[in-house]
């Protein structure tokens, strides 16, 4: 299933403008986590989000990505308002993977990948039960797929595998073959090298770039810098839920308040909520 695009806004270099928050602020009680955040997203885009543990990264995708209604602002893909639910945001065309791994530990890496597929079928509960024709052919179309998006992302020897079995660094590319099942426009990676040696970071980074290559914006929010300013085309930097600086990685790298926040940052301030 092909999900049809609105009109949206373009930019003067003629890449249209797929994903836009504005003043999107997140308060739990009388904490603010995120604090009037507002970053657009454009075609075949990698943006980088960056900040100290506590600055929000994970509340502010929480927030675009339907698990949290934000308390102000907006969350736009494709120039139309998102509905904060989260499984009405994977069928708009936005899907994410977690900072902690979050697969079907006793299916196999094809089955997790069949399961990222669910929003784009239509079978309906009886058709599924009695599996008639049309669900053993949305099966079939569906297992077909997954297999593709497993030889993609370069897992084609283990889709009988069992998840739990799999080497951390192939769980976190299953993890990403999951998410590009449900036919996104865009892609949001939660420290997806969290954890991996430089020999996997750097073949993430090979298939970052391949992702993007196939016209989906991405953003990704990481701790290692070199990975993320190697990465990127923009980068925001983060501090107490609001932006301290936005712009090319050379600019973000350069700034003395980047290194600042994160000298200073990390003994009192929280894990991301």
């Amino acid at each position: 299933m092909t999900v049809t695009e609105p009109t949206a806004p373009a930019t003067e270099a003629g890449h249209r403008i797929v994903l836009e928050a504005a003043g999107v602020t997140m308060r739990f009680g009388g904490l603010t986590a995120v604090d009037d955040v507002s970053m657009q997203v454009r075609e075949g885009e990698i943006v980088g989000l960056i900040g100290p543990n506590g600055a929000g990264k994970t509340t502010f995708f929480n927030c675009l990505t339907g698990m949290y209604i934000p308390t102000e602002g907006r969350v736009t893909l494709n120039g139309e308002t998102l509905p904060p639910k989260p499984l009405k945001v994977v069928r708009a065309g936005m899907a994410r993977t977690f900072q902690n791994i979050r697969l079907f530990a006793n299916m196999t890496a094809l089955e997790n990948v069949m399961v990222g597929r669910y929003c784009r079928t239509s079978s309906m509960a009886l058709t599924s039960i009695l599996r008639g024709p049309k669900f053993r052919r949305e099966e079939a179309a569906t297992r077909e797929r997954a297999q593709e998006l497993l030889a993609y992302v370069g897992l084609a020897e283990s889709a009988e595998i069992l998840a739990r079995n799999l080497p951390y660094g192939d769980q976190r590319r299953l993890e990403i073959a999951r998410a590009l099942a449900t036919d996104p426009q865009i892609l949001l990676l939660d420290e997806p090298t969290a954890g991996m040696n430089p020999k996997e970071t750097e073949e993430t980074m090979h298939l970052i770039f391949k992702i993007r290559d196939s016209g989906l914006a991405v953003v990704v929010i990481e701790h290692d810098m070199r990975f993320i300013f190697n990465l990127c085309d923009r980068v925001l930097c983060l501090v107490r839920g609001t932006v301290l600086i936005e712009g090319s990685p050379g600019e973000v790298q350069s700034d003395p308040r980047v290194i600042e926040a994160y000298i200073g940052g990390d003994d009192d301030e929280e894990e991301d909520q």
